[in-house]
């Protein structure tokens, strides 16, 4: 008894507790809310069709060629469907797991170059930055490159630190990882780090070091058969994946996904809340003549600058740059000598926001402010009185222990966790109004495999998934051009303005259906609705009809 009392008092168990509580709250409800579409709904079918056909070459989505990722992702996916079914926690344990990598990866190297402390509070902050949650429990590509990038920098400086060839080895394994996960960035970003590092430091060697001959071949051997066989079935991929995808998506505006070169500030500083203020205390710190300062901090600025550079944004996208961030905010606030001027200070931030949080709240929720879609936000409702609740009590221990600085350094990390946690029936909210998990299940019983779902005006990529049926688009196809122009039977499945009375009117064989699915303000244009009975709704307002 005493060795157990003992365990759970020490100090340096603390990391194990850390890790347990991330593992339990990572995980916690990831299958209990539906796939949010586009993006959840798009990587769960992709590799459900692979299962499906048995070809894990050729990437498909609602069963026409999609080449705009590589294979990996979609491979990891499939695995973790046939072992844990094909259902959202199948679909999003790849991401969770990527997202503790990362964090244990950030304790790992914050403990060899630092101490246990540094370690310690640069995992609590990595793991509670509510960006850095949030992604790590969606069915999305960045975490995973993410992870694999923080791999290959980690290793990379622990390489030039420590001239252990192994870690050279796993530099390269990762960077092939990354290459494979998402394309060429998996090269290009830790290339630009560690080219300006080399500048930097002066130390030109580093590139006689890092061309280590059978280390390269180990990066090819991992890296080029995925892709010649995939580029051997298919010989559309190279082109459209890595001249499209990657010079003209970085170079123009062709995805519709401009925004300004300052997009990712903002991104960064909301996404690292509840630690935001952590980047702007003891800011001398940053020019410390600690070698492995500069390197995070080259890590964060150039990738940073990469994307900033590039005409398509996408929040994700800047995921890459959290784990060096945890470690600088950390050292930052360790390192502090006055914490009675920085405690005031969040003192005063805290409490206003939690002021105009709980006002906000109110207002809204009784009717005093008028929103666009007042029935959307009071789906909200119950997470966002939790965290009013809990920002309330949390701001009264603040003022508590506000001459205390360790002590408040605890407090904040235990209502960072608890945040999350009241946080997460945000994401059972978030899917009710981006799933069609509803609308699937009742659709689902009543199809037959020569039935045919048309959705009108819209494409819910997480629909086939759960009815495990391909979909006919009319006048949407999106993101399904490329694999539209390559499908002989396109004209059947993606049906144009001249077509849709003739379609929907068309003879269906014997015992066959025609499903549609229309947002309400879609149904009057869908020709002869009249002949079509209604069959119900779900909360997005998506209908389904069938022809009588």
């Amino acid at each position: 008894m005493q060795n157990i009392i003992k365990f759970f008092t020490d100090k340096r168990n603390l990391k194990y507790f850390i890790f347990i509580a991330f593992v339990m709250l990572y995980f916690c409800n990831i299958g209990g809310y539906g796939l949010m579409n586009p993006d959840e709904g798009r990587y769960a079918e992709i590799p459900r069709e692979m299962l499906e056909s048995g070809d894990f070459l050729t990437p498909r989505l609602n069963h026409v060629l999609y080449f705009e990722k590589p294979p990996l992702y979609y491979w990891f996916t499939a695995a973790s469907f046939a072992v844990f079914g094909q259902n959202e926690f199948g679909a999003r344990f790849t991401s969770v797991i990527m997202g503790l990598m990362s964090i244990f990866l950030t304790w790992f190297v914050a403990r060899k170059f630092e101490d246990e402390n540094t370690a310690n509070l640069s995992t609590v902050i990595l793991g509670t930055s509510g960006l850095f949650f949030a992604l790590s429990r969606v069915n999305i590509i960045d975490m995973t490159l993410s992870a694999l990038l923080t791999l290959a920098l980690f290793s990379f400086y622990i390489f030039y630190k420590e001239n252990k060839k192994r870690w050279l080895y796993i530099f390269y394994i990762a960077l092939a990882l990354a290459t494979l996960s998402k394309g060429l960035i998996g090269i290009v970003l830790p290339g630009g780090v560690i080219f300006f590092f080399m500048l930097f430091t002066r130390d030109f060697k580093i590139l006689k070091r890092l061309f280590l001959t059978p280390a390269i071949l180990v990066f090819f051997l991992v890296c080029v058969p995925p892709f010649y066989m995939v580029c051997k079935k298919n010989p559309d991929f190279f082109y459209f994946f890595f001249i499209q995808e990657h010079f003209l998506r970085y170079a123009t505006k062709m995805h519709d996904r401009y925004e300004p070169f300052w997009f990712f500030i903002p991104v960064i500083i909301g996404g690292l809340f509840p630690w935001t203020l952590g980047l702007f205390v003891n800011v001398k710190n940053y020019l410390s003549k600690q070698q492995i300062n500069l390197y995070l901090i080259l890590w964060v600025v150039i990738i940073t600058l990469f994307f900033s550079a590039s005409s398509s944004k996408l929040i994700p996208y800047i995921l890459p740059v959290f784990p060096p961030l945890a470690i600088l905010i950390a050292k930052n606030i360790l390192a502090l000598k006055d914490y009675a001027k920085i405690t005031k200070i969040w003192l005063w931030v805290f409490t206003v926001l939690t002021v105009i949080l709980c006002i906000s709240a109110i207002l809204i929720f009784n009717g005093f402010i008028s929103l666009k879609r007042i029935n959307e936000a009071l789906v909200y409702k119950t997470p966002v009185t939790l965290i009013c609740t809990l920002c309330f009590v949390f701001c009264i221990s603040f003022w508590v222990y506000k001459k205390q600085a360790k002590k408040m350094l605890i407090v904040h990390s235990i209502f960072a966790f608890c945040f999350l946690a009241v946080s997460l029936p945000f994401f059972s909210a978030l899917a009710t109004q981006r799933s069609t998990k509803t609308l699937s299940k009742m659709l689902k019983p009543l199809l037959q495999p020569q039935d045919i779902v048309l959705h009108f005006q819209t494409y819910k990529q997480d629909m086939p998934f759960y009815t495990k049926h391909r979909i006919a688009i009319y006048n949407r196809e999106g993101e399904l051009a490329f694999g539209r122009s390559k499908a002989e039977d396109a004209d059947n499945w993606f049906i144009e303005p001249e077509n849709i009375e003739a379609f929907l009117n068309k003879p269906l064989q014997e015992n066959q259906k025609l499903y549609i699915v229309v947002k309400d303000k879609h149904i009057n244009q869908v020709p002869g609705i009249e002949n079509f009975e209604y069959i119900g709704h779900d909360e997005r307002e998506l209908n389904l009809y069938v022809r009588k």
